[in-house]
């Protein structure tokens, strides 16, 4: 985790890709929602890419939009569906006029339960899918040869360390970007270290499972 935590100010590139993500966090939350977050999708392609090394590839590189657009494709395919069905189970709820009771309630709880083991599912394949692609540059790599890394240890313990960093830093950073004025300048920092954190560490935990 020490290597992840230093990751982002490490090496020739580390300070500008840093400030890079920034960036696209920030214009993200005063300007150009999500649009804005394409460059940083394709930087964090790079950095699955470049895991092998000590060091943060350059942020500069002019590929960073046609890889943030795979991987942002490649995060709908993983994810739709499961989002598809919570979508619809929430609305479903907020429609029931009753509080469910008995049956209805087991029926509730358990469907709440397997959209959400199916989301994090969704979630835990992705990086394997973005590692793919990254490695190969094939997007067909990427949909494909998840099973390996899945089941290793390594790539378990480092997706399970890197998705806290990622959702404690994303929920620290959302409280001080809805706090406005220069809270919100500080919480797209906040938000752009903690993923090129988590990155790091899910992309060292996929090296250590695919060798």
């Amino acid at each position: 985790m020490d290597d992840a935590l230093r990751y982002p100010l490490r090496g020739e590139h580390g300070e500008k890709a840093l400030l890079v993500a920034w960036l696209c966090v920030l214009v993200h939350a005063i300007a150009v929602p999500f649009l804005a977050l394409v460059p940083l999708a394709g930087y964090l392609v790079s950095v699955f890419a470049a895991a092998p090394d000590p060091d943060p590839p350059s942020a500069l590189d002019r590929a960073v939009l046609s890889q943030g657009a795979v991987a942002i494709g490649l995060g709908i395919a993983y994810l739709a569906a499961p989002l598809l069905a919570a979508g619809v189970t929430f609305r479903l709820l907020l429609e029931t006029t009753r509080a469910p009771t008995g049956g209805d309630a087991v029926v509730v709880l358990a469907g709440s339960t397997a959209v959400l083991f199916a989301l994090a599912v969704a979630g835990y394949l992705l990086p394997i899918g973005i590692g793919n692609y990254a490695r190969t540059g094939s997007l067909r790599a990427g949909l494909a040869g998840l099973g390996d890394a899945a089941g290793n240890a390594a790539y378990f313990v480092g997706w399970c360390s890197g998705a806290i960093v990622f959702l404690l830093g994303v929920a620290f950073s959302s409280a001080l970007i809805e706090m406005g004025g220069f809270a919100l300048v500080v919480g797209s920092l906040v938000g752009a270290y903690a993923t090129l954190v988590a990155t790091r560490r899910v992309a060292r935990g996929y090296v250590a499972a695919t060798g």
